[in-house]
């Protein structure tokens, strides 16, 4: 058997036992509500969670060759709340090499160094944005899950540029950010599941694969509403198309990666079919053991 993961986020989430063609309720009013936030812009705006601008400014600040190390510190500490998460990482069992308890941002910085600041930035911000973004009720079984996914992504991501010589911050960071569609269609799912009240749920196949594709076009469009750099939007609009810039391509086959870890978490496929799988994308096993060693420390952060 060979691993499917063109539609595995969904089939975890929601099984993959229903192969009807035909769509139900719950369905048909959770597509029409995706397909009317993409066709209105302002519908799109409302929808759209709001960038923290500090994540911007890090990013340009790291691929600024004059940026001086003490713009780093002043910038952290403009957030008390990253500033305590950067402080907490520093001082983690990961970091601590010493006895004493590091309690400045500028020593954690130091520590850490410049690209892992920004890492961690990325994530604690877009770990709450997808929080706040997603309904409270949902939050445990669905939004826990797209973020689960996000970092699982961006590690790969990651880990695949490093392994290809090409930027680790910029792979991390689309990594994290390639399902934020996501967050808005389930919302629009959970509207969907209150105006049916028919007792429905989702599942069937042809529902996953329209979901998958919306996903992408969900992403894209929030990348453009947050005026992201280009290079960003790029490489998630490629991603409904044969990927060709470098970033598209780390970015597709990351995914597929981790979403075919998703499928082995759940138990959908077996470490047999997983080692396939792995063979035919041509993942180093360095590169997989990386995998598994973050994946597993994410895990019990």
């Amino acid at each position: 058997m060979s691993i499917s993961v063109s539609t595995a986020f969904y089939d975890v989430m929601f099984g993959n036992g229903n192969e009807n063609v035909s769509l139900n309720a719950v369905e048909e009013i959770t597509l029409n509500n995706v397909r009317d936030v993409l066709r209105d812009p302002e519908q799109l705006s409302k929808a759209v969670p709001p960038l923290p601008a500090i994540l911007i400014k890090l990013l340009d600040m790291l691929k600024d060759p004059n940026t001086e190390f003490v713009q780093f510190v002043a910038l952290i500490k403009q957030d008390p709340g990253l500033a305590s998460s950067v402080l907490k990482v520093a001082n983690s069992a990961k970091y601590a090499r010493r006895e004493e308890e590091v309690v400045s941002v500028h020593k954690a910085v130091n520590l850490l160094g410049t690209a892992g600041i920004t890492k961690i930035a990325l994530t604690v911000m877009m770990e709450a944005l997808v929080s706040v973004s997603v309904s409270p009720v949902y939050h445990k079984k669905f939004g826990r899950q797209i973020w689960k996914h996000s970092q699982h992504c961006a590690i790969m991501c990651e880990l695949l540029a490093e392994h290809a010589g090409q930027d680790g911050v910029d792979a991390h960071f689309l990594g994290l950010i390639h399902d934020i569609g996501k967050v808005i269609i389930y919302n629009c799912l959970c509207d969907a599941l209150k105006a049916a009240m028919s007792g429905e749920l989702p599942g069937t196949r042809i529902f996953k694969e329209l979901m998958s594709e919306m996903s992408l076009d969900m992403s894209y469009h929030i990348a453009k509403e947050w005026g992201l750099p280009e290079i960003y939007c790029e490489a998630l609009l490629q991603q409904k198309i044969t990927p060709y810039s470098p970033l598209a391509k780390l970015l597709n086959k990351a995914n597929r990666i981790a979403e075919a870890y998703l499928l082995l978490d759940a138990g959908q496929v077996d470490d047999d079919e997983l080692g396939s799988f792995l063979a035919k994308e041509d993942i180093d096993t360095k590169v997989w053991q990386a995998f598994l060693h973050q994946a597993s420390e994410q895990e019990y952060a």
